[in-house]
C-alpha cells in the first residue's frame, strides 16, 4: 500500500497536508514490514511535514493508529515528541531536513526522552523521522557520570592519602633526627660510664639506663627501616643459600629469649637451597620470631618450613594471644599492636610487622596470616627452592679490621655528639681533632700540621651544609681523599639516597661503640694500598 497525495503545493502545516513530496522516489515510503522491523518509531514525511506512513512502534508512541496518522502534519502530534522547549528546534530540524541535511534532536515528550533523527530521502524533498527511546542511553550517561564521580572521588581521596603520608614521613624524619641525636649522646656517655664503673655499687643503674636508651634505639632503628625501604635504597641481592645454616642461626639466637620466659622454640629446617637475599629474608624471619616470642606467654614457638611445589613455604607458629579476623591487616601498619592497650614496651612499637610487608614485597615472597583468638597465630612466607650448587673452595675469611688510635676530624654541630663520641675514640688512643663547620675543620687540619687518618662527619649540618660537603672540603684543602664516615640521624628517603650515594661509609645514629669500631675500621681498610 502506498500514499498517493494530491498533488498541492504551498507550505508546511495542517492545510497541507495533502501536498505531494518533492519528488520522493518510487521506492519510498517502503513496506510496511520494513519499517516495522526497524524496532523504533519511525515516520515517513513529504516535503511539507505531512505524514506519509508510520510504523508499529510509531503508533504506540503516538497512541494512534496508522492510518489516523497518514495525512497529518507530524508537529501536530509534536507533544508526544517534544516539549514546549524543544518544539521550535523539531520545526527549524524538519525544515532543514527537508533541504537535505541530516539533523539530531535530544528531546523530552510526555512519554519520555527521545533521540530524533531527521534525515532527507533519497532525491530530496521529504524527511523519515525516527524516535529512539533515550532512557538506556541517558541511564548509560548517568552510570558513566557516576563512575567518573566516584573514579575522581578516589583520585582525590589517593592524593589526600599521599599527602597525609608524605606529611607523616616528614614529621617521623624531623623527630627521628631530633631523637636520635640527644640519643647518640646517651649511648656513647652509657658506654664510657660502663667502662669505668666496672666493680662500682652504681654500675646496675648506669646498666638499667643503657637498656632504657637501648629500647630507644630500638624504636628509632625500626623508623630508620621502614624509611629506608620507602627510600628505596635497599636492594636485594637475590642468591642461592642453604636453608638450614639460616634456621640454626634463628635457633640458636631465639632458643635463650624463648626459654628466659619459659617457652620452648622448636625449629624444623629441610636440607634445601633457597633462592632470594638471605640477609633481608633473615630480617624477615626475626621479625616474626621477635613478634611471636612478645605475644606468646605459655606453650611455645615453632619455625618449620614445608614443601609447596617448587617452593618452600616457613612457618612462624606460637600459641600466644592469637589475631581477630577482622585485624588481620591491620598488623602490618605501622605502630598498630593488638593486645597491647597498655603500649607495653617490652612488646615493641608495632614496627616489625611494618617492615615485614615491605621487605616481602621487595623481595616479591608472598605472606600469610592464620590465627584464632587465644589460640595463637602462624605467619608464613613462601620461597622459592633452587638446586645446590656446585662446591666451592672456602676461601673469604673475615679481613682483620683496622689498628687502633690514629688522626681523626669529628664534624658535629651538637655539642653533646661532639663531646661524647670525642670521648669515646680518645679512649680507643684516637687523637680529635672537633669541629662543629666544615671552616673550623679545615683550621683544625691546618693547625695540626698533617693529614688526618679518618674523618667522621654529620651528614646534616649547619647553615643547609651537609657532612658530605664538608668532607669534600677537607679533601680539596688537603689535595687528597681522605677515608671517611658520615653519620646521619635522617630517616627521609631523600636524605637517605643523598647519603647513600655519596660512598661513604655510613652509620645511622644513635651509633654503639660496636658500630663506631667496625666503621673505622671499614674506613681504614677502604684506605689501604
Amino acid at each position: 500500500m502506498r500514499l498517493e497525495p494530491k498533488k498541492r503545493p504551498g507550505s508546511m502545516g495542517r492545510d497541507d497536508r495533502h501536498a505531494p513530496p518533492c519528488s520522493p522516489s518510487a521506492d519510498w515510503p517502503p513496506p510496511y514490514g520494513l519499517l516495522d522491523s526497524l524496532g523504533v518509531a519511525a515516520f515517513v514525511l513529504d516535503g511539507f511535514g505531512t505524514i506519509m506512513h508510520a510504523n508499529m512502534p510509531a503508533e504506540r508512541l503516538i497512541g494512534l493508529p496508522r492510518d489516523g496518522l497518514a495525512g497529518c502534519p507530524l508537529l501536530d502530534f509534536a507533544p508526544a515528541l517534544v516539549d514546549a522547549a524543544d518544539l521550535c528546534r523539531l520545526r527549524a530540524g524538519l525544515v532543514v531536513a527537508a533541504s537535505g541535511a541530516r539533523q539530531t534532536i535530544e528531546a523530552r515528550g510526555r512519554g519520555g526522552g527521545y533521540d530524533l533523527t531527521l534525515a532527507p530521502l533519497p532525491d530530496g524533498g521529504g524527511v523519515m523521522v525516527t524516535a529512539v527511546d533515550a532512557g538506556p542511553r541517558l541511564r548509560a550517561e548517568a552510570r558513566a557520570g557516576e563512575a567518573e564521580r566516584l573514579e575522581q572521588a578516589l583520585r582525590d581521596a589517593k592524593c589526600e592519602a599521599e599527602r597525609a603520608l608524605k606529611a607523616k614521613t616528614r614529621f617521623l624524619a624531623a623527630a627521628s633526627h631530633d631523637l636520635r641525636q640527644p640519643a647518640q649522646a646517651l649511648t656513647l656517655f652509657g658506654a664510657i660510664l660502663t667502662e669505668r664503673l666496672q666493680g662500682h655499687p652504681q654500675l646496675p643503674m648506669v646498666l638499667r639506663m643503657t637498656e632504657a636508651v637501648e629500647a630507644l634505639r630500638g624504636l628509632l632503628d625500626g623508623l630508620l627501616d621502614v624509611a629506608r625501604l620507602d627510600a628505596g635504597v635497599v636492594v636485594p641481592k637475590p642468591e642461592p643459600f642453604p636453608l638450614c645454616d639460616l634456621l640454626t642461626r634463628l635457633q640458636a639466637d631465639y632458643a635463650p629469649i624463648a626459654e628466659a620466659k619459659g617457652l620452648r622454640l622448636r625449629v624444623r629446617a629441610p636440607r634445601v637451597w633457597l633462592r632470594s637475599d638471605e640477609a633481608l629474608l633473615e630480617r624477615v624471619l626475626r621479625n616474626l620470631l621477635d613478634n611471636a616470642l612478645k605475644y606468646t606467654d605459655r606453650g611455645g614457638v615453632l619455625l618449620a618450613a614445608r614443601r609447596r611445589g617448587g617452593a618452600l613455604r616457613i612457618d612462624v607458629l606460637d600459641t600466644g594471644v592469637g589475631l581477630p579476623a577482622d585485624q588481620m591487616d591491620e598488623i602490618f601498619e605501622e605502630f598498630v599492636q593488638l593486645g597491647n592497650q597498655e603500649r607495653d614496651r617490652s612488646r615493641g612499637f608495632g614496627l616489625g610487622l611494618a617492615v615485614v610487608k615491605r621487605l616481602s614485597r621487595l623481595l616479591d615472597l608472598p605472606v600469610s596470616v592464620r590465627s584464632r583468638p587465644d589460640r595463637g597465630a602462624c605467619f608464613s612466607v613462601t620461597v622459592p627452592m633452587q638446586g645446590a650448587p656446585a662446591p666451592e673452595e672456602a676461601g673469604r675469611g673475615d679481613a682483620a679490621a683496622a689498628s687502633a688510635g690514629g688522626l681523626v676530624v669529628l664534624i658535629d654541630d651538637d655539642p653533646m655528639v661532639l663531646q661524647s663520641m670525642g670521648l669515646v675514640l680518645e679512649m680507643w688512643d684516637w687523637t680529635v681533632l672537633p669541629a662543629a663547620t666544615s671552616d673550623e675543620a679545615v683550621e683544625a687540619v691546618r693547625s695540626a700540621g698533617r693529614r688526618p687518618d679518618v674523618i667522621i662527619a654529620d651528614y646534616r649540618l649547619r647553615n643547609g651544609c651537609t657532612g658530605v660537603q664538608a668532607i669534600h672540603a677537607l679533601a680539596a684543602a688537603m689535595g687528597a681523599a681522605v677515608p671517611a664516615i658520615l653519620l646521619t640521624g635522617d630517616t627521609s628517603p631523600e636524605r637517605i639516597r643523598e647519603a647513600r650515594e655519596s660512598g661513604f661509609v655510613m652509620l645511622h645514629k644513635p651509633v654503639t661503640v660496636g658500630d663506631l669500631s667496625a666503621a673505622l675500621a671499614e674506613a681504614r681498610r677502604s684506605a689501604a694500598p
